[in-house]
């Protein structure tokens, strides 16, 4: 993912994010959205961005918080870019393997 000079990246052993958003799809309709188009180089709006960023504190929340260790990391990585994009009103580029 590319945005405003700076790149993110959501590695293949943290694609089970997905996974854990569609076991409550409606509760996050931005992720599963992602999901839906990520491997096809989706483009994520600003406005995206910050759905993206509120989901995954939601996620973070209702699976374990600070006790689920691999998510902690994938999410604390993840909101500073989605933050940067939503706040600079960026729209993020991506492009899968």
């Amino acid at each position: 993912m590319y945005a405003n000079g700076q790149h993110e990246a959501i590695q293949h052993q943290e694609e089970f994010i997905f996974a854990l958003a569609q076991a409550n799809a409606p509760q996050f309709p931005a992720l599963s959205a992602l999901w839906e188009a990520y491997y096809d180089d989706p483009r994520i709006s600003s406005a995206q961005a910050s759905a993206l960023l509120h989901e995954l504190i939601a996620l973070l929340a209702i699976n374990g918080g600070s006790a689920n260790k691999s998510l902690v990391n994938t999410v604390v990585r993840l909101l500073p870019f989605f933050s940067m994009a939503s706040q600079g009103g960026h729209e993020i580029r991506t492009q899968s393997d």
